[in-house]
């Protein structure tokens, strides 16, 4: 087990930073980046491949994954990475403002239109298993918009064992983080809108501080977090209704 660490919950800005001091210097590592985006912009992987990390990179959108294909040396693949009843379909992925999501009900604050095309579908065991990954993987990033869990489903994680999983989560419930829980994966920090997840024998002993950070996040916030969310997605609709009535 590491050593106690007393903060828990850190901006985004020094995220690389926080995740090369978790690895170290040194060792062949590698990296699965699922929901990949741009090759550069706000990618979790691309300072590691600047560091000589090998690994993946899976995004459905066909105009981004040709862009990574150009500017990246990672192997890139074109799906969907869902559960595993939905591996070998095609399935609607949502496109609004500068992001993506395959949950129909997401949608931007702000934006009133969105546009979707249909994308192949995968586990991530299966493009795991393709790439010849290694076992175990040091990082895992999912950052999927709301279907992180489906890709979980499709996701040993008794083969793979990722030492570091980031998960974006904007903590609108406590579905991901206990699933991950039930998996044997332990929360450590969070970097911007990114949990960290290890596993369970290999956590950091939170301090004080850090512990109320995480009870904060994960529970006291939650319920004022979930009437924000309400009251926003009535208002969007109440919103939508007028424009519809006005045309």
């Amino acid at each position: 087990m590491r050593a106690a660490t007393s903060r828990a919950i850190f901006p985004p800005e020094p995220e690389q930073d926080l995740v090369r001091d978790f690895f170290g210097e040194g060792g062949d590592r590698f990296f699965v980046e699922v929901g990949a985006f741009e090759p550069q912009k706000n990618s979790q992987s691309f300072h590691l491949e600047q560091a000589g990390w090998r690994g993946i990179l899976v995004e459905p959108q066909p105009r981004l994954a040709e862009r990574l294909r150009r500017e990246r040396k990672a192997k890139v693949y074109e799906f969907a990475c869902s559960s595993p009843d939905r591996a070998g379909t095609r399935m609607a992925l949502y496109i609004e403002g500068g992001g993506t999501s395959l949950d129909p009900d997401w949608i931007i604050a702000g934006q009133n239109t969105r546009a979707a095309i249909e994308v192949s579908v995968e586990t991530l065991d299966h493009i795991l298993a393709d790439a010849q990954a290694p076992e175990p993987i040091d990082l895992l990033s999912i950052d999927v918009e709301g279907h992180e869990i489906e890709v979980l489903r499709g996701f040993d994680f008794s083969r793979w064992r990722p030492r570091l999983i980031l998960l974006e989560d904007h903590v609108m419930s406590l579905d991901k983080h206990m699933f991950l829980s039930r998996h044997g994966y332990a929360l450590i920090r969070r970097t911007g809108l990114n949990a960290w997840y290890v596993p369970l024998g290999e956590a950091s002993a939170l301090g004080l501080y850090g512990r109320l950070q995480i009870l904060r996040k994960y529970y006291l916030a939650l319920p004022f977090r979930k009437l924000r969310n309400l009251k926003r997605r009535v208002r969007d609709r109440i919103g939508a209704i007028c424009n519809r009535a006005g045309r």
